[in-house]
């Protein structure tokens, strides 16, 4: 049951039923866990107060990578780690994780030099052990210039060709998702966890969930209980209790999309910025997206924003590496704005702090796990269902290592599909397809758009219509004008989809 139209279904499960395991939080985190759980045999149910993914799990730089920069903070067991989780997601899900390479220039009075450079990307194919097709190459000034022509080399002193992997952050969510919701799971969102229930011996037992729809509350029982909140893992703990732990620290990171003419790289770029920072610069369909910044954030973090300063941080730093005319504000066509929960530390940066993930048990047996990257979920997953496991005194052990994601078939005829499609639903495509209702042979933009729409208001729960455009397709941040020319029409079929009157869609 992961339907928009089963959602009266699911609450009436949720309400009666007891579980051996509630995830709070319907992130990459979150959803992991649930998957790896039911993949256990166990009985999961995975509440969201938003839509999926609609936290840092939509908000990244859409990468799956190793991490480089972690070399430089010695921190080889998440290079290690990490390094290796890419060529297993792309592997388990083909349509979403895609090897591309990636080019590193090195500029004179930069913090990277050309020994330095060619030492930790040795190191890196190692720790990572990446395939000899993708292993490091080291470029003279001539050949970096070759590789991305709108590069500026007046500085320029060399460079490096390696390997990242490009995905789509929150379709890999909703696809590990549907891989849980077949496995069994009971998946919600738009529904609150409010308070916590307790136990005669005071440990946690479930709690009150509020249907955010309806305003309707209820209790939840579950034998175990685990805190994947992301942001709001501090808040989430807080319900339980003070902090006893050590509490999070939360960085904010932004993303710029401009005209791929207006930045015309060939491929992925990562780039020296000159504040001991480095800057992503990639490539997507007729766009380029740059980013991150790494700044204290000390607000709420439903909805962070883009601050002028944060746009001129980045628009700054792409008119010093490329000669192209100046980028301004003018020439960003959408951004996003992340929060990343990391775990403070005393005396550290944000861009120095870690981004190892770290599980907390509360003395009323709240487990919560924070930190971590969208590149590690898996792994930290499997750490958290072994704890559940232990609690609930089972012995299930498994690995998700080959479990292949909904949509990651591969069934020899993807080269028949529409390729923006299968790069979104993979093997699933011809069940968007099905979807189309016009008696053309040529199915116009709007008959797809209605396509998808309707598939993901029946198997991937879409409830309001940026659920679809955001964190669905993602075509307000990288096919913005067309959206909004179809908006309407968008959303009056939705209504029609999920039955609802003109009051209730408003």
């Amino acid at each position: 049951m992961f339907s928009a139209l089963e959602r009266p279904n699911i609450l009436t499960a949720l309400s009666e039923e007891e579980y051996d395991l509630l995830v709070i939080g319907g992130g990459i985190t979150g959803a992991g866990i649930a998957l790896d759980a039911s993949l256990r045999g166990l009985k999961v149910a995975l509440v969201e107060k938003q839509d999926f993914a609609a936290g840092t799990s939509s908000r990244s730089t859409k990468l799956i990578h190793g991490g480089l920069r972690y070399l430089k903070q010695l921190d080889f067991g998440l290079v290690k780690e990490v390094g290796r989780e890419r060529a297993i997601l792309h592997r388990n899900a083909p349509h979403l994780v895609h090897p591309e390479k990636m080019l590193l220039p090195i500029i004179r009075g930069g913090s990277l030099g050309m020994k330095t450079t060619a030492w930790a990307l040795w190191l890196y194919d190692r720790l990572a052990k990446v395939v000899e097709h993708e292993k490091r190459q080291m470029l003279d000034a001539d050949q970096t210039a070759a590789s991305i022509k709108c590069l500026r080399t007046d500085k320029l002193k060399g460079g490096a060709l390696y390997w990242e992997y490009r995905t789509d952050d929150a379709r890999l969510t909703i696809e590990v998702l549907k891989t849980a919701a077949q496995q069994g799971a009971t998946l919600i969102n738009y529904c609150a966890f409010t308070s916590f229930h307790y136990n005669p011996e005071g440990y946690v037992d479930g709690g009150v969930l509020t249907d955010q729809k309806t305003g309707s509350s209820f209790d939840f029982r579950s034998k175990t209980v685990v805190n994947a909140a992301g942001p709001w893992v501090d808040e989430t703990r807080l319900l339980d209790g003070r902090l006893k732990d050590k509490s999070l620290f939360l960085t904010k990171g932004v993303h710029l999309v401009v005209d791929h003419e207006r930045l015309p790289v060939e491929h992925p770029v990562y780039f020296d910025v000159g504040d001991g920072r480095m800057i992503f610069a990639i490539p997507r369909e007729d766009t380029t997206y740059v980013g991150t910044t790494d700044t204290e954030f000390h607000l709420r973090p439903e909805r962070p924003k883009v601050s002028k300063k944060d746009a001129m941080y980045l628009l700054n730093s792409v008119n010093r590496m490329f000669d192209v005319p100046t980028l301004t504000i003018e020439d960003i066509r959408s951004s996003w704005a992340g929060i990343r929960p990391l775990i403070s530390k005393q005396g550290k940066s944000p861009s120095e702090l870690s981004r190892k993930d770290e599980i907390f048990v509360s003395d009323n047996q709240l487990i919560t796990i924070a930190g971590g990257r969208l590149t590690g979920y898996r792994k930290m997953a499997e750490r958290v269902t072994d704890l559940v496991c232990k609690k609930l005194g089972v012995e299930k052990s498994f690995t998700t290592e080959h479990q292949v994601l909904s949509g990651g078939i591969k069934t020899g005829a993807e080269s028949t599909w529409p390729i923006h499609l299968y790069q979104r639903y993979g093997s699933n495509t011809p069940r968007v397809l099905e979807q189309v209702q016009t008696a053309s042979d040529e199915p116009s933009e709007l008959d797809l758009l209605k396509a998808e729409l309707s598939y993901c208001v029946k198997n991937e729960m879409v409830l309001e219509l940026s659920d679809f455009l955001i964190r669905r397709t993602g075509r307000l941040y990288f096919n913005r004008e067309s959206s909004i020319q179809y908006l309407e029409e968008l959303n009056q079929y939705l209504t029609k989809l999920l039955g609802l009157t003109e009051d209730e869609a408003r």
